[in-house]
């Protein structure tokens, strides 16, 4: 008698979202899709309303361009970004993170891609931090146009 040995494939079946966090700290990101598309992503110093859930905490800067976020060592922090207009059809993604002064992200806070509009990081470090945020506009109907346009909100962990 012989057997023959089969290779299946190993598949794990992990529940949507079971691996995600759940932040403590919210930071959430409103773009003008219609003034980026008006200035063609140049210059952006209006047009973008960032907002956090850490007020209590020192935040400032709420519904501004460059929001200062306050949180504990240790949280875990959410960005999410949405266009103003929700039936616009424009869409808007965050392409990336760059630091530019300081270390709260540290090595292992550096934010991770969840959703394209849904990012996570971590405040591992003591301190302030200056950042860039990327984010990616998708606007125009039938031959739509993409918009990247950037800007260096804050974040002090203590």
């Amino acid at each position: 008698m012989s057997y023959q040995a089969t290779q299946q494939p190993f598949v794990r079946a992990v529940p949507q979202n079971a691996a995600i966090p759940n932040p403590q700290t919210q930071i959430s990101i409103v773009i003008d899709t219609a003034f980026i598309v008006a200035t063609a992503g140049n210059n952006i110093n209006t047009g973008v309303y960032m907002m956090d859930d850490q007020l209590n905490s020192g935040s400032s800067g709420e519904g501004q361009l460059e929001l200062s976020t306050v949180c504990p060592v240790g949280n875990l922090i959410g960005f999410t970004v949405y266009p103003l207009d929700q039936n616009s059809g424009d869409t808007v993604a965050i392409t990336g993170f760059n630091v530019s002064q300081g270390n709260v992200f540290g090595n292992q806070g550096y934010p991770l891609q969840i959703k394209p509009n849904y990012w996570i990081g971590q405040a591992t470090n003591a301190g302030n931090q200056t950042y860039q945020i990327q984010v990616k506009v998708t606007a125009g109907g039938l031959r739509p146009t993409d918009y990247y346009i950037n800007w260096d909100p804050f974040i002090t962990a203590r």
